[in-house]
């Protein structure tokens, strides 16, 4: 008798807060598809521009090129 294993399913990312998994903050939520708070965010150009640099910030700083910090200003 054998016993079928499945592969563990993928862990989405939070596109909110780049680099960490999505971890099911709000009630009736299945992953980052049906968040209310990606939902918000993706759809405000300002928002979703700010979590862009987010990211660019973070791969900068990950490849040497800084802090991944910017100043109050920029």
């Amino acid at each position: 008798m054998s016993i079928a294993t499945r592969a563990p399913r993928p862990t989405a990312s939070c596109p909110i807060r780049p680099g960490e998994p999505c971890t099911l903050c709000q009630v009736d939520v299945t992953g980052p598809q049906d968040c209310g708070l990606v939902w918000l965010v993706m759809g405000d150009d300002e928002l979703r521009e700010g979590v862009h640099r987010t990211r660019l910030d973070r791969k900068a700083g990950q490849r040497g090129g800084g802090s991944g910090r910017t100043s109050p200003t920029s």
